[in-house]
């Protein structure tokens, strides 16, 4: 029989009879949800109210999350994906996040663990191997997992890239796979992890953490949204509250306690800003400062005097400078092309001689030792000696004008160029090599069909940033006689004349302004 009440936990009120029992499915994070002891929020719920809260541990997430999406439960606890997929219906909403005892976050990680005695020691040689994985709606088991192992260039998804895929029902099956050799590797949450080796499940001594993930977000508690507000109100008071009456309980274990969705975005940006002093922190901090109070006073630099007098000076200039003076508009301009032409030459010199350089700089796909150790000598070489030496010498060698600009920002821009491809190289996905090694495919072919169309987006960044680069260096290397605006620039500090050099300045910031503008473009087109 229903009555009617005042009491906030009443029944009547919300729609909801007394003898109505509302379920509360919970997704599997482990055996028989141990570590995920909730069963204290549920009879503190139970005492406080008319209504009454039953719980459902069910078999899989997609259980727990049919259930909230038909309106068949009316709570849940869902791990953030489950939670993610489930909330894209429109049917629930979470309430409340459990805060682990001791730590400042919710948050927890997705770790890859093997045994003490695995070979394994990295993400890369998990390929190959046994892998026991969680439900693909799992986020520490499955879902993140999966985003790290694809930027490694490894698909989950894959039959062919494992010796074999086991899927686990839950984090302690996949553990126990790793434990009993059944299983080489298995991504499981830190949370179930820590939960087995405080409960004296697993010895920590057996196993390795080979990876740990960042954080993901903790897994919330959530209602169905056609549960009365009244009674939402009143069960989430409940929840908020409970740690000032029981000990409270949930995912991993102890909580500290309950908090709002709101209060734990709170806290996780706070974990973010949070400066971390640790030890090492403060050692290398007092290290660096020592440093550069002995450079100061070797320097014998008085950095008061010196921001005075800096900033004296310099409102001195900037006086002298104004109003620019575009008188002669036309060859400044003609200057200023020229200066981008001898960049572009330039950086062509430099992209043309850098492909085979870089290629061989590669040690995944030199041919040997001796052309691998050229190719690297080549590099440094060229990096180790600045662009105004270069064009000093050459100017010396071959006289004044663009061709000493030219060859100079070629043969410098050469070596970073090379160590760009080189180090994108070395770092390609192995399947597509492998793949056409295996059908007999040449040295050539394997360069030009397996290497570089994964290269390419890098490759042409990379070009666009030198030529940006380029062309603001080639406007210095006109102060040594290399042609360009920077000659023109030179000429007009020489005689004094500022409003000329503050015009030639405004000039270069719109070149690269617009050449900067040019280069997102294009960087947007080919990503």
């Amino acid at each position: 029989m229903n009555k009617t009440s005042n009491h906030p936990g009443r029944s009547q009120d919300h729609g909801i009879s007394e003898s109505e029992i509302i379920t509360f499915v919970v997704a599997p994070a482990s055996d028989h949800a141990s570590g995920l002891n909730l069963q204290g929020l549920v009879d503190l719920i139970n005492k406080n109210s008319e209504f009454k809260i039953r719980i459902v541990f069910c078999k899989d997430y997609a259980e727990a999350m049919d259930a909230l999406i038909k309106g068949k439960a009316k709570i849940g606890w869902l791990g953030p994906n489950a939670y993610h997929e489930t909330s894209r219906s429109g049917r629930i909403e979470q309430f409340a996040i459990g805060l682990p005892k001791g730590k400042k976050t919710s948050n927890y990680q997705s770790v890859f663990i093997v045994r003490k005695d695995s070979f394994i020691n990295s993400l890369e040689k998990i390929k190959n191997s046994r892998i026991a994985i969680g439900n693909q709606h799992s986020t520490s088991g499955y879902s993140v997992p999966k985003h790290e192992l694809a930027e490694i260039g490894i698909n989950l998804d894959n039959d062919n890239e494992f010796q074999k895929i086991i899927y686990s029902a839950n984090h302690d099956e996949s553990i126990r796979h790793v434990i009993e050799r059944t299983a080489d590797v298995a991504p499981v949450s830190s949370v179930n992890l820590e939960e087995n080796i405080r409960s004296g499940n697993l010895d920590p001594s057996h196993i390795r953490i080979i990876h740990k993930t960042k954080d993901i977000p903790g897994a919330p508690l959530v209602f169905e949204k056609s549960l009365p507000d009244e009674i939402k109100n009143h069960i989430r008071g409940l929840v908020l509250n409970a740690h000032k009456t029981i000990e409270v309980g949930g995912y991993g274990g102890a909580m500290e306690r309950y908090i709002s969705p709101e209060e734990g975005r709170q806290k996780l940006l706070e974990s973010y800003l949070r400066p971390q002093w640790g030890w090492r922190t403060i050692a290398f901090t007092g290290l660096f400062f020592f440093i550069v109070s002995l450079i100061i006073i070797d320097l014998e630099v008085k950095p008061l005097e010196l921001l005075k007098n800096t900033f004296t000076y310099l409102a001195d200039v900037l006086n002298r400078m104004l109003p620019p003076d575009f008188s002669g508009l036309p060859a400044l301009i003609s200057s200023m092309i020229e200066t981008i032409e001898i960049a572009a030459i330039g950086t062509l010199i430099a992209v043309t001689l850098s492909i085979p350089v870089g290629i061989f700089s590669a040690r995944n796909i030199a041919p040997n030792l001796l052309v691998f150790l050229i190719c690297r000598v080549i590099t440094v070489f060229f990096r180790a000696i600045p662009e105004f030496i270069m064009a000093m010498i050459l100017v010396i060698a071959i006289g004044f004008g663009a061709m000493p600009g030219v060859l100079a920002l070629g043969f410098h821009t050469m070596g970073f160029l090379a160590k760009f491809y080189a180090e994108d190289i070395e770092h390609v996905k192995l399947g597509p090599i492998e793949a056409l090694n295996s059908i007999g495919a040449s040295r050539a072919q394997c360069i030009s069909f397996a290497v570089i169309p994964q290269i390419m987006p890098s490759f042409i960044g990379n070009n666009l940033y030198i030529l940006d680069r380029n062309i603001r260096m080639a406007t210095m290397l006109g102060i040594v006689g290399a042609g360009g605006i920077g000659y023109e620039l030179q000429s007009a500090f020489r005689m004094f004349n500022y409003p000329r050099v503050s015009a030639i300045v405004i000039i270069i910031f719109i070149t690269i302004f617009l050449i900067d503008l040019i280069s997102s473009f294009i960087r947007k087109k080919i990503q």
